[in-house]
């Protein structure tokens, strides 16, 4: 990740050097062609040459930083992107440990098993990802996808079981949490 972050810049950095040089031999034709007519033309009109050639610099440097926000932006936006995109392939392997621990038997593999999937959570963490606290919730079609209803009197519309859990990140949810509707 770091090699492709790296990478990126290098290229920043060389579409910012490409664009500095068009742009100084862009200001070097102009100052080249204003240099030629201020030999021909009066003051005035020398003037007027210098204050056009001053123009284009500003727009040409207001461009430029225009430039840079963008790439900045879309840096950024590719870096939360792919971390979304890691995090989602590897929730998988985190129902699977889930899995592991409810089917073991033996009561001391079963707590290294926790202390696994306690390090992975934290590791998930450091990432901005939390689990979606769902029980007991009132269902909520944008953050939770129903699987079934269940006959629950007390508990209509909330969520009464959690057959899948959803993740959340920086606002984002990137699973949603398959469960069960009370009726």
């Amino acid at each position: 990740m770091a090699e492709k972050k790296s990478k990126k810049q290098e290229n920043l950095k060389k579409e910012k050097e490409s664009t500095l040089e068009e742009a100084a031999e862009t200001v070097k034709e102009v100052v080249e062609e204003t240099a030629k007519e201020e030999k021909s033309e009066n003051e005035k009109d020398a003037n007027a040459a210098v204050t056009e050639l001053f123009s284009k610099y500003v727009r040409l440097q207001a461009d430029f930083e225009n430039f840079k926000k963008r790439n900045r932006e879309t840096a950024r936006t590719m870096y939360e992107e792919g971390v979304a995109d890691v995090v989602s392939d590897v929730l998988p392997t985190l129902d699977y440990l889930e899995m592991a621990i409810t089917s073991q038997k033996d009561e001391s593999f079963r707590q290294g098993l926790e202390l696994v999937k306690k390090a992975f959570l934290d590791a998930l963490a450091k990432y901005g990802v939390e689990e979606i606290e769902a029980i007991g919730k009132e269902f909520d079609p944008n953050i939770h996808e129903a699987a079934m209803n269940r006959d629950d009197p007390e508990n209509a519309g909330k969520v009464v079981d959690v057959l899948k859990k959803g993740y959340i990140r920086n606002g984002k949810v990137l699973r949603h949490p398959l469960v069960v509707v009370g009726q």
